[in-house]
């Protein structure tokens, strides 16, 4: 009997060397991961109260002597006087709605031609100077632009400042406004009085 258990004890130790024994076990699970984004808005001029990133509130072209010989050009600055800082801005839209197809414009029109009262600055014309077009998140605008060029505003005349196609001009979008000029011909009639008018500004988007 003692001969017999031995030879058993040696069949297992043999059969263990030869990979008989129990293999380990593999098992994949999985974690998933979500997040989710929920529309948000589109606005216009969302920079108020910020000179360089947002429209100008007004435009200051100075006080000059009335003088007929030569043509005047006046540029707007901080204070008006012509060896001050410039008046500059930006034309700033903010369209996080995260839905495809949608598109803006922003236009802009001088209705009436500079007056104070009945008076008139006859043949004044207003330019504005566009400098580059800045975007976020690489979705800049392509369509029509002043960007990197100069637009005279005709009197009654509704211009396009920046243009989103469909699918452009999502996230943080912005034209800087370098300079305002006023062109004033040497043979207007002047008078003494403060002369003034309006731009409106158009924001419109697409669905």
């Amino acid at each position: 009997m003692k001969k017999h258990t031995t030879i058993l004890l040696s069949a297992i130790l043999f059969g263990s060397s030869l990979g008989f024994g129990i293999t380990g076990l593999a098992e994949d699970k999985t974690t998933d991961a979500t997040v989710d984004y929920t529309p948000g808005e589109i606005i216009f001029d969302p920079n108020t109260g910020d000179a360089a990133a947002s429209l100008p509130t007004n435009l200051n072209f100075g006080s000059h002597e009335i003088q007929s010989k030569l043509d005047e050009t006046w540029t707007a600055t901080v204070d008006g006087a012509q060896a001050s800082a410039l008046t500059t801005g930006s034309v700033a839209i903010s369209d996080n709605r995260g839905e495809d197809g949608g598109g803006w414009t922003v236009k802009v029109l001088q209705a009436d031609q500079f007056a104070s009262g009945t008076n008139e600055l006859t043949g004044a014309a207003l330019s504005i100077y566009g400098g580059a077009v800045t975007n976020n998140v690489g979705n800049a605008p392509t369509g029509a632009s002043i960007a990197n060029s100069t637009l005279e505003l005709e009197l009654g005349t509704t211009a396009d400042v920046l243009t989103a196609g469909a699918n452009e001009g999502a996230g943080e979008t912005a034209l800087a406004l370098s300079k305002f000029e006023l062109f004033v011909p040497k043979n207007t009639n002047k008078k003494q009085a403060d002369y003034q008018t309006t731009l409106n500004w158009t924001f419109s988007a697409t669905p």
